[in-house]
């Protein structure tokens, strides 16, 4: 997610791996940054991001400040992803 590489459909989508760059939330693109920044799948996850880093800093904040300085609670934050919610959401958009 960091990097923008990874189980994020607009790349893999570029390498011809899936066969749509949609999000599974079904609104647009799956991007770094919609991950990050603005789909509702990932809500939950992200709440818990903005938290840490509120006690320290802004929010949003951008990709860079993540990388550098807050890299532990970003790391947090991808690992809490399951991926089965971004690959096969209920249809309902509850996780």
């Amino acid at each position: 997610m960091v990097t923008g590489h990874g189980n994020i459909n607009s790349y893999l989508h570029l390498l011809k791996i899936s066969d749509t760059p949609s999000c599974p939330c079904g609104t647009q693109d799956q991007t770094t940054d919609r991950s990050l920044f603005e789909c509702e799948l990932l809500m939950k996850e992200r709440n818990d991001l903005t938290t840490t880093i509120l006690k320290t800093d802004v929010w949003p904040t951008g990709k860079p400040e993540l990388k550098k300085k807050h890299f532990k609670a970003l790391f947090k934050f991808t690992n809490a992803i399951l991926i089965d919610k971004l690959t096969n959401p209920k249809p309902n958009g509850d996780s």
